[in-house]
């Protein structure tokens, strides 16, 4: 018996999780660190709610409660990297996190294609801000850059830009 190889939605566009979905590993965890994570979970699941969103059947009636549902994860996602920009730092792996969240903050208040282009442009341009040691953040960290470019992306591509 053969096994026929299934496409999905998630494996069909372009997912910004690893190619192996292993579990983040950092030397010590921190608060910071795991908010970090829930964040970039969050930030996906925001991100493919936008992508269906944005498909040509979008108006289908079948699809209600899309638009509330990725207005209210753009707010956790929101909540979640505002709890972690906020937070005291217990490591120096911390800091970078802080930053890339206080970054993806303000992208998602973005109101403009021009101002997501700005904040994508800065994460770029000042690369170094964002680098740290430890594998587990580094990981972290390049999966929420992926997203940072998704977002702007979307937000190029969008008629009207505003994902809160």
């Amino acid at each position: 018996m053969t096994t026929a190889l299934v496409t999905t939605r998630v494996s069909a566009a372009k997912d910004l999780r690893p190619a192996l979905t292993a579990p983040i590993a950092v030397q010590r965890p921190t608060s910071i660190f795991r908010t970090f994570t829930m964040l970039i979970e969050a930030m996906d699941e925001a991100i493919e709610l936008e992508r269906d969103l944005s498909h040509s059947m979008s108006w289908d009636p079948a699809s209600s409660g899309f638009t509330e549902a990725a207005e209210n994860q753009w707010h956790d996602c929101l909540r979640l990297a505002s709890d972690a920009f906020s937070a005291p730092p217990a490591s120096s792996y911390d800091q970078p996190l802080q930053r890339m969240a206080m970054l993806m903050h303000f992208l998602i208040e973005a109101t403009s294609q021009d101002e997501a282009l700005h904040f994508q442009q800065l994460m770029h341009a000042h690369r170094d801000l964002f680098t740290t040691a430890d594998p587990g953040v580094i990981q972290a960290l390049n999966r929420a850059a992926r997203q940072v470019d998704a977002i702007v992306e979307m937000a190029v591509t969008a008629l009207d830009f505003a994902p809160v």
